[in-house]
């Protein structure tokens, strides 16, 4: 057991000084984005040596959004956006980190985005009509997928339902909740709702691009 512990203790430290050793988190922190970092593996049993170009993780949450506009996306009522820190800090304030939905904190703190535009789309909130009655207590909720398609990003979404000419429109949401919409009444009802809110479009200006 004693030689197992040391063993362990011996691969997370590396050597400083004559007869000191330190934690291997010490030659991490050497290290920025952009530099060269000189790997060797060992794989079945031999040494391979990498020169590898370090690079930051894209967090699937960002922390910014460059002072831009937020990105909205709206159809029968339904607000969609794509989260982000100012977001979070936005709907549930300072205390974000604490307040916010457990499933959001999660991808926040620990989700890496698996592509350069994957973004987490929410129903951010429903704007009460006659089209969505029975919906508008969904709130900050993640879209799955639209008509079987997984959402890549926000704009995705909206491409993929500007574009739809199946007779319902379907997003498939967390929390096992779905909704089903008739898409000629959806778009129809769209036009009017903006009106009602005094919302001079349905998708912000980084959409249309």
């Amino acid at each position: 057991m004693w030689i197992f512990l040391t063993f362990l203790f011996i691969l997370i430290l590396v050597p400083f000084r004559h007869g000191e050793r330190i934690s291997f988190s010490y030659l991490v922190s050497q290290k920025y984005t952009g530099d060269n970092a000189v790997v060797k593996v060992l794989r079945n049993p031999e040494i391979l040596e990498f020169n590898i170009k370090l690079a930051t993780h894209k967090r699937l949450i960002s922390a910014h959004i460059n002072s831009r506009p937020p990105s909205y996306y709206i159809i029968a009522g339904f607000v969609f956006t794509a989260v982000t820190v100012p977001y979070l800090r936005s709907e549930y304030g300072k205390d974000y980190d604490f307040d916010a939905p457990v499933k959001l904190l999660d991808k926040h703190l620990h989700a890496m985005a698996q592509s350069v535009d994957e973004q987490v789309v929410v129903v951010s909130q429903v704007l009460v009509a006659d089209i969505n009655i029975g919906y508008e207590d969904i709130v900050n909720t993640q879209v799955l997928a639209f008509n079987g398609n997984p959402v890549r990003n926000l704009k995705n979404l909206a491409e993929m339902v500007e574009s739809c000419e199946d007779e319902f429109l379907k997003f498939d949401l967390e929390y096992q909740q779905v909704v089903v919409l008739q898409t000629k009444t959806a778009k129809a009802a769209t036009f009017d709702i903006l009106a009602t809110h005094c919302i001079p479009s349905a998708m912000s200006g980084d959409l249309k691009t």
